[in-house]
């Protein structure tokens, strides 16, 4: 199979959607023994289903250009959208009382969204790679540590072969999706 098809498949399993999931399913079973299932469905729908619909909506209506979201300016309204849902899940996830470090996993996807809105205004930074860097800042405290590198090691690899960011956009924003996860989970009390 050649490189590009398989950077791009990789590109597609790995959306941020899709490994936001993955990490609210790792910490709902962690860490949620009462309500695992609601945090699971908090964030299947507005950690993957909603957002990868608005996004499907936003390239139908043509205020996308492509899949990969190439033109920074584009990225602007789906990040909106991503911290309302963002914000939303906090807050139902909050009414439901559930465990305080999935609450903190939904904060730091609000704080990642809204640090990549604002660097997105004046440089374009992978949203793919911070995707991967917060579930593996936030793996750190459920020992699955090596799965999620290998993922944000699969995915800025994809992004670059497919010369959808610099190695220093790939960088930035897995290190910048990494450290804002550990740091909220380590210091936020």
């Amino acid at each position: 199979m050649h490189l590009k098809k398989i950077a791009k498949i990789i590109s597609y399993l790995f959306v941020p959607p899709v490994l936001n999931f993955l990490i609210f399913i790792y910490f709902s079973i962690y860490f949620e023994q009462q309500k695992k299932w609601i945090s699971i469905f908090i964030s299947f729908a507005l950690g993957l289903v909603i957002p990868v619909f608005t996004f499907i909506n936003f390239r139908k209506k043509g205020k996308i250009v492509n899949d990969d979201a190439t033109i920074k300016e584009e990225r602007t309204i789906p990040y909106i959208y991503a911290i309302l849902y963002t914000l939303l899940g906090l807050v139902i996830s909050s009414l439901f009382n559930i465990n305080e470090v999935i609450l903190k996993l939904w904060l730091i996807y609000l704080i990642s969204s809204i640090l990549i809105i604002n660097i997105n205004r004046f440089w374009k930074i992978s949203a793919h790679a911070m995707g991967a860097g917060i579930p593996l800042g936030a793996s750190l405290f459920i020992n699955q540590f090596w799965i999620f590198l290998i993922i944000l090691i699969l995915v800025g690899s994809s992004r670059y072969i497919l010369k959808v960011h610099t190695t220093i956009q790939i960088l930035a924003g897995g290190f910048l999706g990494f450290i804002s996860s550990f740091l909220v989970l380590r210091y936020c009390n």
